[in-house]
Formats: C-alpha cells, sequence, structure tokens
C-alpha cells in the first residue's frame, strides 16, 4: 500500500531542494503516476503546507512552499513578451500609477499575480513590486505624497483633458473589467446531454459530485473515482461532440490545474492516434469515450 505520508514528504524536500517545481517533475521524483501526485498536491494545497503559482510554464503552474515566492523569479523566462515587459517595468520602477501606464501594460499587471500587488495610492490605483522591501516602499510613497500639490494640479488637467476626450473615459472602463469579470454571469439551460451523460458515470461507477457549467456541447464538473490510494476528485469536462483539437486539450489541462485536481475528459469518439498520444504523455488528464 502506497504510504501517502511519506509521498508528502518527499515532494516537501523536493521543493525545498529545488524550490518551484511543476507537477510532472515533482510526480517524477516521488516515483508516482501524475494524476495520483496531482492528487496529494491537492492535500498539501488545502492543508497549505504549499502553495501554487499563478504563472504557468505551458499549462502547469508551479508548486512551492510559502516563503519560496521571490525564487519565482527564475521562471519570468516563461512569461508571455508582453507580461515580461511589464515585469521589467514594474521590477525598475517599483511603483506604478495605473491610468499613467499604456492599456496593454495595464491589463499584463493584472495577470502578474505572482509579482504585481495592487494598492491604493491617493485615491488611484497602483501596483508594487511584490518583492522591493517595505522600507523602500514607503520611502517611495513618502516623496509621492510631498509632491501632492503637483499631483492635484496635474489632475486637473487630466479631468479637463478627459473631458475634452470621451474615448478616454471609455477605455479606462474597458480595462477596469478586468476586475469583475468573475463576476459576470452566463444563463445556463440544462441540456439532454447532462441526463446522458449522468447515466453514462453511473454505469462507470464515478460519482456526480457537483455541476460547474452546463452547456449544450460542454459539461463541466467534479466527480470522484475509487482508485488504489482511495477516492480522489477529478476534474470532468464532458464534451458532446465526435473530435477535439490540441487547444482544446490544453484547455482543460488549465482547468484542472486551475481548480487543483486532475482532469477527467469525456469524447463521443475514439480520438486519432496523435491527439489519443498527445493523451497518454500528459498523465494529468484522462480520456474516456462514451
Amino acid at each position: 500500500m502506497i504510504d501517502i505520508k511519506e509521498k508528502k514528504e518527499k515532494i516537501l524536500s523536493h521543493l525545498k531542494l529545488v524550490g518551484p517545481s511543476i507537477p510532472v517533475r515533482i510526480a517524477k521524483t516521488i516515483e508516482m503516476d501524475p494524476v495520483f501526485a496531482s492528487a496529494i498536491l491537492s492535500e498539501l494545497l488545502n492543508s497549505k503546507d504549499i502553495k501554487m503559482s499563478h504563472m504557468k510554464i505551458g499549462a502547469s503552474p508551479l508548486y512551492l512552499i510559502p516563503g519560496q515566492e521571490k525564487k519565482l523569479e527564475d521562471q519570468v523566462e516563461h512569461l508571455r513578451s508582453i507580461e515580461k515587459e511589464a515585469y521589467m517595468r514594474l521590477k525598475e520602477k517599483k511603483i506604478l500609477i495605473d491610468e499613467s501606464e499604456e492599456p496593454r501594460i495595464r491589463v499584463a499587471l493584472r495577470d502578474l499575480k505572482d509579482f504585481a500587488k495592487p494598492f491604493r495610492l491617493q485615491d488611484k490605483i497602483a501596483w508594487r513590486y511584490a518583492f522591493t522591501p517595505e522600507e523602500e516602499i514607503k520611502n517611495i510613497i513618502n516623496k509621492e505624497e510631498t509632491s501632492e500639490e503637483e499631483l492635484k494640479s496635474s489632475e486637473k488637467t487630466e479631468s479637463r483633458a478627459k473631458e475634452e476626450t470621451p474615448k478616454e473615459k471609455t477605455e479606462s472602463k474597458k480595462i477596469e473589467k478586468i476586475f469583475n469579470k468573475e463576476n459576470q454571469s452566463v444563463k445556463i439551460q440544462k441540456p439532454e446531454f447532462l441526463i446522458e451523460l449522468k447515466e453514462y458515470l453511473k454505469s462507470e461507477k464515478i460519482e456526480f459530485l457537483k455541476e460547474i457549467k452546463t452547456e449544450k456541447k460542454e459539461i463541466v464538473a467534479k466527480v470522484n473515482i475509487s482508485t488504489t490510494l482511495g477516492d480522489i476528485n477529478f476534474l470532468l469536462i464532458a464534451k458532446n461532440k465526435m473530435t477535439i483539437s490540441k487547444e482544446e486539450i490544453n484547455s482543460c489541462l488549465q482547468q484542472g490545474n486551475y481548480n487543483n485536481m486532475p482532469c477527467l475528459l469525456i469524447i463521443r469518439k475514439e480520438p486519432p492516434k496523435n491527439i489519443k498520444e498527445l493523451l497518454q504523455n500528459n498523465h494529468l488528464i484522462k480520456l474516456k469515450v462514451m
């Protein structure tokens, strides 16, 4: 029988030694199938013994021990080009005023959650570099406050300019929606596919736990599968279609990583050889044909 406690200790030792690491490397280190390793990582996340980065290498996040956050800087080469540009600018300036930056930089800053921390500076959205010492940040803020009168004068000028150019207002509002995109509601209809899927899962002895999203062509849910390690939760993504693309597979992996679960993908027809090989080589996703 697998000693879960021993595997957890090996994972923690590995992270202490090498720093932030992706699931596949961790699974190789503890000599386990990545799906089972992912389940153990989820337990360590829930107990807060480890953390998960927002940045990704491919479709995989990095797992790290609390206190190792600065070591994520060693992986910035994996950022997208605009994110890397925003990262370098923020690291150099220490603090950036949101409205003073180009729209593309403003968008990128919102995706750099490991490195860019938002705060309010004189009633404006500002970003601070996460690893700049607190004392240095305070000194920069104090300098900003000593020139408050100049800033007020500048704000009046900007206000007049915004009144003359309403397009800037529209652009600003558009960017601010980034903060609220998770709150946007979508009307959901219950298709017959959901009933058919639940019957299939029952026949496969897979427990349906929670419905996350239901659409005509796709259902996302949380399910439970009994394994040699015990019961493991999977993120179920069921496609009401005959084919699946590499892009859709990457999307499934990203959703699984976001929810801290391995992914169970269900489609209606056996995929072609190249897709099947891609799935077989990535053990964080399991395929079933309904």
